[in-house]
């Protein structure tokens, strides 16, 4: 018999009913050694609760102990809860070499189910029940902080192997109030979000068991297929007048023979959703008059990806259909959640965009029989007349932003379409972890890194970056408080786990902005000390000081191309109320767009910045060109903000190297 699983469970001395309640929901229940631990007295529950948690981590690491549980005093077995059920999904869990294993959340972002009782999650909230395995103790306890953090958030954040039992053994009962999150308190709140969690995990496992079903013969027998002289009947939408669309388009699809391109004059009308819809509501008649199996409605702003190749694509398009699909996708600016299907394809359950999409003739009908109201969009009304959606994975599609929209006034805002495809990538790239890791049947194997002191080990030079973003760097140690995929956990408000001396470089843009003062004179001492004698710290901070000299001189050329633009992009409304036609905004609505856009804390001009990297110990404190140094090794480190024009960004940016002596 398996040794009893060690369980600490938190409870605050004065909670004497919830201590009740803990101890009767393990009575009677050897496979557990339940431990009630004192919760740390605070005004902040959630420091208090992380403190707790990281002080049992910390024994337990000691201890050398394979898992524990760590337990809220208002968790609650489930009725699907059962001994053997758990061991045996710690017992997989350990085996995919999971960091986490919970018993049940209040909210998950992005599942996947890996197993018919385990699905991978990239961020959850609850933990109230919940098996931490040897193998994240080190992380944990690298997350040092004088503070403290939101538990469940930082751990979303610091582990990558998150897992949660399907279905549900625990969940959490309401008391009335919480030491958390006072809105929690609010009665219904939390079993709500119990069960709204449930409800997702359980339709995502009908998705995924029913193209698990799909006649395997059959889709063998797509694979094979010869796609060598398909063509597809492709239907583009276009306004003959705008030529600079067309020209695009046409560009977009020379020398692709796999399409035969037809253009289709879109529908006029006030609303621009309604003529859209009324343009795919006339290919979709058009491709049933022809009995065609499948069309492809194109929008004239399509814009094909790197990712798109003709045979892969035409295969996706085949399966799809033998696999029932009544759309398919290639390439959607946002979407809800997503279940991987092998083949580059993907269900999904809603989508944003049209500019590239197969419709089957299973839709058909439902398209030409539904409603369109003036308040409906195109993309929202198949998300919610279809049922079987999917998506090519990698996308093969975007949208090229031509700066303006005729379907919705949000995006009309510069670069916002770009924003839209950019966040669903990085979305998606928490899909493609999971598939890649626990269902395309590679290895499984540890992270090289996960702590900024293994790039020590690397060959030099060293050199760090701070707050990276998406951002990476080759040949860098690429950290930030929230890391992406490849890169590092840093808190850089508390001390760098690294000893001193030992970077080259060090490069942080648009931290220090964003901290207060007190903080961004700690995290530049930081700086200071890991830096080796010679070494470079660049910085880069939103900076008043172009704004504050156009107060003075409002006549120059570059502050008001820069004041059009900022009205332009920050705030359209306000600028079409207050500014004529060709008038440069005023002054004020300008910095209030800066100020409100760019989140800054600490307003920073290089007066200010050089006095306080002078005061940490820094020398030769210079301003630098974005993107330009007099050192090879931080030339083009900089990552201007994408969806900003050239002139905007450094006109918004300054940029300082300093010299450690």
């Amino acid at each position: 018999m398996e040794q009893p699983i060690p369980v600490y469970a938190v409870n605050l001395p004065a909670r004497t009913d919830r201590r009740a309640h803990i101890e009767a929901q393990f009575a009677g229940r050897p496979e557990f050694r339940l431990t009630v631990v004192p919760g740390r007295e605070g005004v902040n529950g959630p420091w208090a609760l992380w403190q707790t948690f990281y002080d049992i981590v910390r024994r337990e690491a000691e201890r050398g102990t394979p898992y524990f549980v760590f337990c809220e005093d208002d968790h609650t077995f489930t009725s699907d809860y059962d001994a053997s059920f758990l061991l045996r999904r710690i017992h997989e869990a350990d085996a995919l070499r999971a960091d986490l294993l919970s018993g049940g959340m209040a909210c998950v972002r992005q599942p996947v189910q890996v197993s018919p009782h385990l699905f991978w999650v990239a961020w959850f909230n609850g933990m109230q029940f919940t098996v931490i395995f040897r193998r994240a103790y080190a992380r944990i306890l690298a997350a040092q902080t004088s503070e403290g953090y939101v538990t469940d958030v930082q751990l979303s954040t610091l582990l990558r192997n998150k897992f949660v039992t399907f279905p549900h053994i625990s969940e959490q009962r309401e008391f009335g109030y919480s030491d958390a999150t006072s809105i929690n308190a609010e009665e219904g709140r939390v079993s709500r979000f119990f069960r709204e969690a449930r409800r997702l995990l359980q339709k995502l496992d009908k998705v995924r068991t029913f193209y698990a079903s799909a006649d395997a013969a059959t889709l063998a027998a797509v694979r094979r297929m010869d796609v060598a002289d398909m063509c597809l009947p492709t239907y583009v939408i276009s306004l003959p007048e705008r030529t600079d669309r067309r020209a695009h388009i046409l560009h977009q699809f020379d020398g692709r023979p796999e399409f035969d391109v037809r253009f289709v004059e879109a529908v006029r009308h006030e609303v621009g959703a309604v003529g859209l819809w009324q343009s795919i509501r006339r290919v979709v008649e058009q491709a049933e008059r022809d009995d065609d199996d499948c069309v492809l409605i194109c929008e004239d702003d399509h814009l094909f990806t790197p990712g798109y190749d003709r045979t892969r694509f035409l295969h996706q398009v085949v399966l799809a259909g033998a696999m029932g699909a009544q759309l398919l996708s290639g390439g959607i600016g946002g979407f809800g959640n997503l279940v991987p299907l092998g083949d580059g394809l993907a269900w999904v359950d809603w989508l944003w965009c049209t500019q590239f999409i197969i419709v089957y003739r299973k839709a058909y009908r439902p398209i030409l029989d539904a409603a369109f109201s003036v308040r409906d969009v195109a993309d929202g009304k198949l998300s919610t007349l279809l049922t079987a959606k999917m998506v090519t994975v990698p996308f093969v599609s975007r949208q090229a932003d031509f700066g303006y929209s005729d379907v919705t006034d949000a995006n009309n805002r510069q670069a916002q379409i770009l924003r839209h495809f950019d966040d669903a990538e990085q979305t998606l790239a928490h899909y493609r972890y999971a598939h890649r890791r626990y269902l395309a049947g590679r290895p499984v194997g540890e992270e090289p890194l996960w702590r900024p002191a293994d790039c020590l080990a690397e060959p030099g030079p060293h050199r760090l970056q701070i707050g990276c973003g998406a951002n990476l760097l080759t040949g860098w140690c690429n950290t930030d408080v929230e890391p992406t995929y490849g890169a590092l956990f840093l808190d850089a408000t508390q001390p760098f786990p690294l000893p001193e001396g030992c970077m080259d470089c060090v490069v942080a843009e648009h931290l220090l902005d964003h901290l207060s003062f007190v903080r961004g004179r700690d995290v530049v001492r930081e700086c200071f000390r890991v830096l080796r004698s010679g070494g470079v710290l660049r910085l880069a901070v939103h900076s008043v000081e172009r704004l504050a000299a156009a107060y003075a001189q409002p006549d120059g050329a570059e502050w008001q191309d820069y004041a059009r633009w900022s009205a332009a992009y920050y705030s359209p409304r306000a600028a079409r109320a207050l500014v004529p036609d060709g008038a440069v905004p005023p002054w004020g609505l300008v910095l209030t767009n800066f100020m409100q856009h760019n989140k800054t804390t600490v307003l920073y001009d290089f007066a200010l910045l050089r006095s306080l990297l002078e005061a940490v110990g820094f020398r030769d404190v210079v301003l630098r060109p974005i993107g330009q140094s007099p050192r090879p090794e931080l030339q083009g480190v900089d990552h201007p903000d994408p969806y900003q024009p050239p002139a905007a960004y450094a006109f918004e940016t300054l940029t300082v190297e300093a010299v450690k002596p």
